[in-house]
């Protein structure tokens, strides 16, 4: 936060011939990587600043909302909306922390994607038949996404010094909005790691100052039955469980908040996860909710588990 007054500075200096713009709503530092969700080249100073809140010295604030909370759910909702359309299997890697979409982004699907494509048109005609429309909820995101399903924290990378001064991540999460410091830390994004000391954190962006958030969505245990004429006992009761998922995020530069998925995960993995995940949702559409903010839900909660190969799902 301390480099924000010489960042605004900078960004009004022209050098060679180019000017460089602050836009003026964050605090990461500069980055000369590929940071846009279509990956150009792109060389912005971003002064995206964070009020402290008088609580602590940290500006620590449990009861503040996080202020990019809606940034952060347009995230969550193109990689859902992608991970259920056609031909988006690379789309939605777009929205991956730099190390994560490096290591996805050459992945060629032996079958060349059709078991995938093949489930998301089954799943899309199954979806559009029980709630009269096409899968998409960019609009309804704040009513998908609420904080009884999905909570969002966010802060940024904490910063302490060596003895000779020398800036150096902490593990210490500062100017946290929307939760406490041990929300923030649940994902684990606030980790420093091998990249932490190299410019602009490398390529997981874990530096000082980096602006990080964690989505928290909601564990939940549901009951469900059905009848099955002619078995004995004729009904089946099932009891399904999901655990708290904790789902790391980065800001990137100029404006884009993306996932940071297990590093065990690469484009194999990642694809067979997807199948694996929106097989069991759609095989259980008997079970899928008349709510259709429910099912969203249930819907994000598959791709999130599928990235994050967590969860205990089997199903709705």
């Amino acid at each position: 936060m301390h480099r924000i007054t010489s960042l605004l500075a900078a960004s009004t200096m022209t050098i060679g011939g180019i000017a460089f713009m602050s836009q003026a709503r964050g605090a990461d530092p500069a980055n000369q990587n590929n940071d846009t969700v279509t990956r150009t080249e792109t060389q912005t100073t971003d002064t995206r600043t964070t009020n402290a809140n008088a609580n602590n010295t940290n500006g620590n604030n449990s009861s503040a909302q996080a202020p990019d909370a809606d940034d952060i759910r347009k995230t969550i909702v193109k990689i859902t909306e992608d991970a259920v359309t056609k031909g988006d299997f690379h789309k939605l890697t777009k929205y991956f922390v730099d190390a994560d979409y490096n290591r996805v982004k050459n992945f060629k699907a032996s079958d060349n994607f059709a078991k995938l494509d093949g489930r998301i048109e089954e799943f899309r005609k199954d979806w559009k038949s029980k709630y009269n429309e096409d899968f998409g909820f960019t609009k309804d995101r704040d009513a998908v996404l609420d904080n009884s399903f999905a909570r969002i924290t966010q802060g940024e990378i904490g910063e302490a010094r060596t003895a000779s001064g020398k800036e150096m991540p902490s593990a210490e999460p500062q100017n946290v909005k929307g939760g406490t410091p041990q929300d923030l830390q649940k994902s684990g994004v606030n980790q420093p790691d091998a990249n932490s000391s190299k410019t602009f954190g490398g390529e997981t962006k874990r530096e000082p100052g980096r602006n990080i958030a964690t989505v928290t969505i909601a564990g939940e245990a549901k009951a469900s039955a059905s009848v099955q004429p002619g078995q004995n006992p004729p009904v089946n009761a099932n009891m399904e469980a999901n655990k708290e998922m904790a789902i790391p995020m980065i800001h990137e530069l100029p404006d884009n908040w993306k996932i940071d998925i297990p590093d065990n995960i690469d484009g194999q993995k990642l694809y067979d996860n997807l199948v694996k995940h929106l097989t069991m949702f759609d095989e259980q559409r008997a079970n899928w909710p008349a709510d259709k903010n429910e099912a969203y839900r249930e819907a994000t909660r598959h791709v999130m588990e599928a990235l994050m190969e967590s969860g205990t799902s089997n199903g709705m």
